[in-house]
């Protein structure tokens, strides 16, 4: 492989690991569509409103768009990969009056918008820019809207989504529900539940210390204290000290810990319904507060530590 080739597969790979939103890139010609997906489209200035895409020089939309003079681009939503699809084929993005594939309408210039695009710019031609191998296409945009949802994503070769920290909590909690209902149609005795619980949680606590967010522990903090409030009432007690060992599970930024110690909350909740009252719940949240001391202070040995002695002094109190 030659220096030239090896720098350019370089280039390529870097380049890949910027991820970009998804658009397609419309135009509208004496009763012909056409359009064609691209990745490098940016906002450039305010005044005059200005966006910017960058289309490969031997792309025949380019002569479409500068005998019409308009173009729309669509930043696609994550619903949209068969859109993205649908344009990226070769000869695809041409068709008469309308598109097979792809439902579109028209704003201001007459370019066809993609009907249900999370975002669109309707634009006409400010000017065409010589970058290479691409023609830099800049646009005045005449009308602009969209929305609302999560874009399509492009990175590393493939289409990806947004997965923010709510949704990922909820797939957990999903992942949890289920593994919870397996353990109990497989008959769970409360001596398993607590081994499940030494090898799990000890993990958890330690975890969170490496990894959680400040903001995230001052979310622990208040759980903690507000736990504390209702040590005197079980039935709100022992929901907020459950939600304690859950969102340590969460805290360890593993997903297969997350949801093992949000399934083996679950039959905790009928037990500890049972056997809780004042004096416990107070020493479980004085164990509580010595954990998180330690995930605030970035002790891994500690937390684990304590997580580890405060589950044995709960299984004291639990039959088996």
């Amino acid at each position: 492989m030659t220096s030239d080739q090896q720098r350019i597969d370089s280039f390529r790979r870097a380049a890949g690991r910027f991820a970009s939103g998804v658009t397609v890139v419309t135009t509208a010609l004496e009763g012909h569509l056409y359009g064609i997906t691209a990745t490098s489209f940016v906002s450039l200035s305010l005044n005059p409103l200005l966006v910017t895409v960058s289309i490969n020089s031997h792309s025949p939309i380019l002569g479409e768009i500068r005998a019409s003079g308009v173009f729309a681009i669509n930043v696609l939503g994550r619903h949209q990969q068969d859109v993205s699809a649908c344009f990226a084929r070769r000869g695809r993005g041409r068709s008469k009056e309308r598109f097979d594939e792809v439902e579109t309408h028209t704003e201001a210039t007459g370019a066809p918008v993609v009907t249900g695009a999370l975002s669109w710019f309707d634009c006409t031609v400010h000017t065409m820019l010589g970058g290479g191998d691409h023609i830099i296409l800049v646009g005045e945009v005449v009308s602009a809207g969209g929305g609302t949802g999560q874009p399509l994503l492009y990175w590393s070769g493939e289409y990806r989504e947004l997965n923010t920290a709510e949704e990922a909590e909820a797939d957990i909690g999903r992942i949890a529900d289920s593994l919870s209902i397996q353990l109990h149609l497989h008959g769970m005795r409360t001596e398993q539940l607590l081994e499940a619980q030494h090898a799990v949680e000890p993990a958890a606590a330690a975890l969170a210390a490496r990894a959680a967010a400040d903001d995230q522990i001052a979310q622990l903090r208040a759980l903690v204290e507000e736990s504390e409030k209702h040590v005197h009432d079980a039935s709100r007690y022992n929901p907020l000290s459950l939600e304690f060992h859950s969102r340590l599970g969460l805290l360890s930024g593993n997903p297969a810990i997350a949801a093992s110690v949000g399934a083996l909350n679950r039959p905790r909740e009928s037990v500890y319904a049972v056997h809780t009252n004042a004096e416990r719940a107070s020493r479980a949240v004085d164990a509580h507060r010595r954990i998180l001391q330690a995930i605030e202070d970035r002790d891994e040995d500690a937390a684990r530590r304590l997580m580890t002695e405060h589950l044995g002094v709960v299984a004291q109190g639990m039959p088996c």
